[in-house]
């Protein structure tokens, strides 16, 4: 009896675990996405070809992005 409590608990614990695992993947496929996206802010900034203030849009991989309905500010 105190086995199958046991077994519960534990079962209980690994699905707990493994929500966390699955929110923590999703996030940092959100990071990597905006780690690209600075990068190519970063580049684009660094060449001279453009203008200051003709910086165009980076552009977005929307497949893999988790929020495409996100109103930009800027």
């Amino acid at each position: 009896m105190a086995k199958d409590r046991t077994l519960k608990k534990v079962n209980k614990l690994l699905h707990r675990v493994e929500k966390h695992i699955e929110a923590t993947r999703d996030a940092l496929e959100d990071l990597e996405i905006e780690f690209d996206v600075l990068k190519a802010a970063v580049k684009r900034l660094k060449s001279d070809d453009a203008p200051a203030d003709a910086i165009p849009e980076p552009e977005m991989d929307l497949e893999n992005a988790s929020n495409t309905s996100s109103i930009r500010k800027f």
